[in-house]
């Protein structure tokens, strides 16, 4: 007959026996590569700052408002054309803002960052050499240049990448 004190008494099974040495070490590995996941993806703030082009033509400010990224002109090369004369927003289908400055407009506009992918997607890039906006996403390459993706709707495969290097304004 079983007496009640070897009923109540605890039983533990060890988890790590000399037979599972394999599943302790599968646990640790997959404990060190998470560790590793999250270790190496970038913030969200990694984007924010100056950033010039490709043809060194025109300078752009991310920023975050909210918890959203905006992206304004800070530098067109030739932000004024012929006697001085600023370039302006005329190709704006809306006509209020058609008198306004190229240097200085939001073109990035409501970028949300999706840390699983390290990516800002879901926001809009106006052209303000054409007057269209197109869907955009952005993300930062393995060389730590921005690349930004501008796309029709939902087609981001047939899109435009331009690449934008980092760059410090005195």
């Amino acid at each position: 007959m079983i007496s009640y004190k070897e009923v109540a008494k605890p039983h533990f099974i060890p988890i790590f026996t000399p037979q599972n040495k394999k599943m302790k070490k599968s646990i640790i590995l997959i404990y060190l590569f998470f560790l590793s996941i999250i270790g190496f993806s970038q913030s969200s703030e990694a984007i924010l700052g100056n950033w010039v082009n490709e043809k060194e033509d025109k300078i752009i400010e991310i920023y975050k408002n909210n918890d959203l990224y905006y992206g304004k002109v800070l530098w067109l090369k030739n932000s004024k054309k012929g006697k001085g004369i600023e370039r302006l927003d005329l190709k704006n289908p809306n006509n209020l803002l058609q008198k306004r400055s190229i240097v200085g407009i939001d073109f990035l506009m409501i970028f949300s960052y999706f840390s699983e992918r390290d990516v800002w997607k879901e926001g809009q890039i106006y052209n303000y050499e054409t007057g269209n906006t197109y869907s955009g996403k952005m993300r930062i390459n393995d060389d730590g240049e921005l690349e930004l993706t501008g796309y029709y709707g939902i087609l981001w495969f047939l899109g435009r990448t331009k690449t934008f290097t980092r760059v410090t304004i005195n």
